[in-house]
């Protein structure tokens, strides 16, 4: 796609999402929207771009901590007039082409619907939940002593350490992503904030180590009003990185401690996340609601597969269904462990068979295969290799992917 053509997509993919045509301030094309155009789809109809999809370049943490490079599937959309025509399937389609000539064992992406995409192969890899805390009843069980301090920065620090404190942080959590510096720009930085302070006035803090070296963050909004004289604030944690437990305990405990806040509140938050077991009273977090997050679409399973690192020794063949994708259809024999893995191609009886969407959901170890044969979407033809594969592809701490793309 070329550059000249980007407002016409942006626009485009708004129509998609009901959204109105973006502000005359704020037409011209933003970093994002110019990134990877050679990646980027358009369908067009008399000249009129009617649906719309495109592929970031990313790489994603997988067991063990290679860094799997991966296309980020975003940007999907149909306008309202068009729909129920094949054009999704044909982007789909030519997605899964583009990854595949590219070498990239996987797609990811996050989802607007959760209905649409098990048809093309994904399954659901990583969850997320948002969270929601009386501030003033967020006692911890115990002091928070880091050795270290906090500071309030201005956007310009923020933007140039975020992303380093990002990225040192993410290496510890599978099922996190890369983030190009266009992400930074326009998805942390270029939020609308309204002339009132009192509107989701934007904060970035640093956390420093006892020699003066960045090791955490925490980038939050607060906003509210005031109801006979008392504050009703709410601090809206927005992203939040630590290369240490104890300093992501520390910035939980800061945004708790906000004079004139009521409550904490976080959009995405690690399922298991130990914020709960801090508090003295664990009744006051409450989770809003717990959904899917990045789902994953395998391309090359012997690839795949072999990236990652495996909590215990063992042995499977898997038999993986796939409709779409028929040449990755086949029988896999696996042979992992923590120390490496290998995977061929086999004529072995399988141990289990199982589409590409239930290989894809249980790959990041964010669900046991056993789960997903309870819900009758694997079937055990060898006894004791569900167990096998549970030991086997479990991830502590859960996988999580804080990106949205």
């Amino acid at each position: 796609m070329a550059a000249e053509e980007v407002l016409a997509l942006v626009e485009a993919d708004r129509r998609a999402f009901h959204a109105a045509p973006r502000p005359e301030g704020r037409r011209d094309p933003n970093g994002w929207d110019l990134a990877e155009l050679d990646r980027t789809l358009a369908a067009v109809e008399d000249g009129e771009m009617v649906g719309v999809g495109r592929i970031y370049s990313f790489d994603l943490v997988v067991p063990g901590g290679a860094r799997v490079p991966v296309g980020g599937v975003s940007w999907i959309g149909v306008i309202p007039t068009h729909r129920r025509r094949g054009i999704l399937s044909a982007i789909m389609r030519r997605q899964i082409a583009d990854a595949t000539e590219r070498g990239e064992p996987m797609l990811v992406l996050t989802a607007s619907e959760g209905g649409i995409y098990r048809r093309y192969g994904y399954g659901v890899a990583t969850w997320s939940t948002a969270v929601s805390l009386d501030a003033t009843r967020s006692e911890f069980l115990r002091e928070v002593e880091t050795g270290g301090r906090l500071r309030l920065v201005d956007e310009a620090e923020a933007a140039e350490k975020l992303p380093m404190i990002y990225e040192g942080a993410r290496v510890q959590q599978v099922g996190s992503l890369s983030r190009p510096d266009e992400w930074w720009a326009c998805e942390l930085f270029d939020l609308p904030i309204d002339a009132n302070a009192d509107s989701g006035a934007r904060f970035y803090v640093l956390h420093e180590s006892a020699t003066g070296e960045p090791d955490g963050y925490v980038a939050y909004a607060v906003d509210g009003t005031w109801q006979h004289g008392n504050p009703q604030k709410a601090a809206r944690v927005r992203d939040m990185a630590a290369l240490d437990p104890g300093v992501r305990a520390r910035l939980w405990r800061y945004v708790c401690d906000l004079d004139l806040v009521t409550r904490v509140e976080s959009f995405t938050t690690p399922v298991d996340d130990p914020l709960r077991w801090l508090l003295v009273d664990s009744r006051q977090l409450s989770r809003s609601c717990t959904n899917d997050w990045l789902w994953v679409r395998l391309l090359d399973v012997s690839a795949a597969l072999a990236a990652r690192r495996y909590a215990a020794e063992g042995r499977l063949t898997f038999e993986v269904v796939d409709h779409l994708h028929t040449d990755l259809a086949g029988r896999y024999l696996l042979e992992g462990g923590p120390e490496g893995a290998a995977c061929v191609r086999t004529d072995r009886d399988p141990d289990l068979v199982l589409g590409v969407q239930e290989l894809g959901a249980a790959y990041l170890g964010g669900v046991g295969f056993s789960t997903l044969a309870r819900a009758g979407l694997v079937d055990e033809a060898t006894p004791g290799s569900l167990a096998l594969a549970d030991l086997m592809f479990a991830s502590s701490p859960l996988p999580y992917c804080g990106t949205w793309f």
